[in-house]
């Protein structure tokens, strides 16, 4: 009897011992999302946490930024500090409690004469009152410095402007959205400049602005060059010989070329749909032709195949050289199917060793462009 009683009460103990550890773990469990929801509930609702300034020139002086907020935490707030990770920018706010649905702003201001020239982007972090969370803002742009010596940095002449570059590369443009490049100018000229705003001599895909609108005489300017992308109607590489009209004293056409990579946008595509989107596959990554005549042109046959699980359109196939022709039977690939693609080159005039780049622009999401080349040597 005493026994049972022994094993009793260490049975009886057992059970409180459990009952108190599952009592804790469910106060854990309730509490803990409760807390952790309050800390990353945002207190301020932000017009825009991302700002960018463009080309900024040195002689300008500072530019400014402002990023306007809201009070949507509920409650009454303070900005407490505000944090820079350079310092070129410097910033001022809204000081004063704000009230539940009450706005402010903050003011950054970017010095160029204090940061290296060329791109920059710098943090802003924001510390508000019972939030230990710092909301960060962004400020990017293009530091411009004055050069020392402008007639040797803008060598280049057109219509009285001097440029540091004879091309625009725009660089990559999607279709989604039209690209701007901001290229720096001196004015040349005793008397100031500005833009026709007719354009009459541009493609309906080049816009242009001038920054400021009217240059003044020897002083430094903005040319912004818009792309839009899917106004070019075309997908590839692209070179535009374009020309632009100054007002001033007399009326003045300024040549120049304009390159642009274009490719059109697809959003990026969640990885459980992966496997059901248009997919292609290029069997040969590279074609090699080993030693040929340059006197006798040369064709081979590419494998494409649809690898997804929705219809493969092919939008382009180009190449890099005229010398090469290509042959596509079809341009819809449905899932699964293949099909042979033919490119025929001609080695005519050519000798040595030689590579070429064809490029199959598709409407498959993750690899909308592939490239493959074609090498050979040539007798």
């Amino acid at each position: 009897m005493h026994i049972l009683r022994s094993e009793f009460s260490v049975i009886c103990t057992m059970i409180k011992t459990l009952v108190l550890s599952a009592s804790i773990l469910l106060v854990c469990t309730l509490s803990v999302p409760a807390y952790s929801q309050d800390l990353v509930r945002p207190l301020l609702e932000w017009e825009t946490n991302a700002i960018n300034l463009g080309s900024i020139l040195e002689e300008n002086g500072s530019a400014e930024a402002n990023y306007f907020f809201t009070n949507k935490s509920g409650r009454s707030v303070l900005i407490e500090e505000i944090i820079t990770d350079c310092g070129c920018t410097t910033a001022d706010y809204t000081r004063d409690t704000l009230k539940h649905e009450e706005s402010g702003h903050i003011t950054v201001v970017f010095e160029p004469g204090s940061s290296r020239g060329g791109p920059f982007s710098k943090s802003i972090l924001v510390k508000v009152s019972d939030n230990p969370n710092l909301d960060t803002l962004l400020l990017e742009g293009f530091n411009v410095p004055f050069p020392m010596n402008a007639e040797k940095h803008y060598h280049l002449l057109r219509g009285g402007l001097g440029f540091a570059l004879p091309v625009i590369h725009m660089g990559n443009v999607f279709t989604n959205e039209p690209k701007v490049k901001q290229v720096d100018f001196f004015n040349f000229h005793d008397y100031p400049v500005q833009l026709n705003p007719n354009h009459e001599l541009l493609p309906p895909h080049i816009q242009l602005r001038m920054v400021p609108a009217v240059v003044t005489a020897k002083t430094r300017g903005i040319l912004e060059v818009i792309y839009n992308g899917e106004g070019k109607g075309d997908l590839g590489f692209f070179e535009d010989e374009i020309q632009f009209t100054l007002l001033s004293e007399k009326k003045e056409n300024v040549p120049f070329k304009v390159i642009a990579n274009v490719f059109e946008y697809f959003a990026p595509t969640p990885v459980a749909d992966m496997d059901y989107v248009p997919r292609l596959e290029i069997r040969e990554t590279e074609v090699d032709l080993a030693k040929i005549d340059s006197k006798v042109p040369i064709s081979r046959m590419i494998t494409l195949q649809n690898k997804g699980k929705q219809e493969l359109q092919i939008r382009k196939v180009s190449a890099n050289c005229e010398c090469i022709s290509i042959l596509l039977p079809k341009n819809t690939i449905s899932p699964g199917e293949r099909t042979d693609l033919t490119i025929t080159f001609d080695p005519k005039d050519r000798k040595g060793l030689d590579h070429k780049a064809i490029t199959i622009f598709s409407n498959d999401p993750i690899q909308p462009a592939q490239t493959f080349m074609v090498k050979s040597r040539i007798n």
